[in-house]
């Protein structure tokens, strides 16, 4: 009778352990399916402050990041391409508009984007930048680790040293270099603090005027040229940007050339540009977007600085200067300018 009890105890214990064994693995399952996120479809906003060469770029590096992460578009993810056209009342509201919409995760492009993310969204909203000089300059944090943690992403300042080493290269007459900028936006703070620095270094002496509106950019680089510069080397900006136009018009009316940091003033007239490349950039701002889809906290996840640069000459800009261009600096290019067409360099 003892040994039946025994062995009915025994029994007993040996189906509530599996019992408990099946219940654990099974709660350890649906544990891993929540942290990796499969069964969620993320809502993922991709806000835009204007529509520049520059921008597409990141855009499309991201899209594509996304797309070779492993996660399915449409089941794993959505992505909503939004752009203010270079109107800041209306990145507060595409802001808002994703919020409202219940976005799971917002990747910003440019300082205003980035900026306005982290004072409209709620805290617990992950937010990925890309195409920023400084997410530190830009209020995110007060280094690459400690920062909002919500916030993380890939920083794009600009390749200052690059082309100071390229102009004094190849421009050897270049003495005075000079550039506007806008004292209200922070990234342009930034990126003319920065090249002041890489001038001096090089032995520049670099011209600054301020600009604060659209419709002061003419003037303003009209009253930049009779300051005796070699050339204007221009820091990146959104408003200046926007505007390069009236820049380079005011350089070729004093026949000097333009040197620049953004691709799409080379289309626009720049004479060299030392550019980030915005495309890989956006795959790297991806590749942090899907690890956090896949359970990461942006908390974790130190800022990225990327660095890698390309040139691109401009061979029409040459010629309306009546410039013979020293053919290494032509075959160090990666693209080249020519009868307003970009083809890629054959080195």
């Amino acid at each position: 009778m003892a040994a039946k009890l025994h062995r009915n105890l025994l029994l007993g214990t040996v189906l509530i352990l599996a019992a408990s064994t099946v219940l654990l693995l099974s709660d350890m399952g649906q544990r891993t399916r929540t942290s990796s996120g499969p069964g969620k479809r993320w809502k993922i906003f991709l806000i835009q402050y204007n529509n520049v060469v520059d921008v597409q770029e990141s855009e499309d590096g991201v899209l594509e990041g996304l797309r070779n992460s492993g996660l399915t578009e449409g089941r794993d993810y959505e992505a909503r391409v939004v752009n203010a056209q270079g109107d800041m009342a209306t990145v507060s509201a595409l802001v808002d508009a994703a919020v409202n919409d219940h976005a799971d995760l917002l990747v910003t492009f440019s300082t205003p984007t980035l900026q306005a993310a982290i004072r409209r969204a709620p805290s617990s909203t992950p937010i990925v930048f890309t195409y920023v000089a400084s997410a530190v300059a830009a209020g995110a944090g007060r280094s690459e680790k400690d920062h909002l943690p919500n916030v993380t992403g890939v920083s794009t300042g600009a390749a200052y040293d690059d082309l100071i080493a390229a102009i004094k290269r190849w421009f050897p007459h270049v003495r005075t270099l000079g550039t506007l900028f806008v004292p209200a936006e922070s990234n342009m703070v930034f990126h003319t603090t920065n090249l002041e620095a890489a001038a001096r270094r090089a032995g520049y002496k670099l011209e600054v005027v301020p600009v604060s509106t659209a419709t002061e950019i003419a003037d303003a680089a009209t009253a930049l040229t009779a300051r005796d510069v070699d050339a204007i080397c221009q820091v990146p900006g959104n408003l200046t940007a926007a505007g390069f136009g009236s820049i380079s018009r005011a350089a070729q009316r004093a026949h000097i050339p333009v040197f620049a940091f953004q691709q799409a003033q080379a289309k626009d007239g720049a004479l060299l540009v030392a550019a980030r490349d915005y495309r890989d950039a956006g795959r790297e701002a991806a590749r942090l977007a899907v690890a956090i889809v896949r359970g990461d906290t942006p908390a974790k996840t130190p800022f990225q600085n990327f660095n890698r640069t390309k040139f691109v000459v401009n061979l029409d800009a040459a010629r309306a200067l009546d410039l013979s261009l020293p053919p290494d600096l032509v075959q160090s290019a990666q693209e080249l300018i020519e009868d307003g067409v970009i083809r890629s360099s054959s080195r």
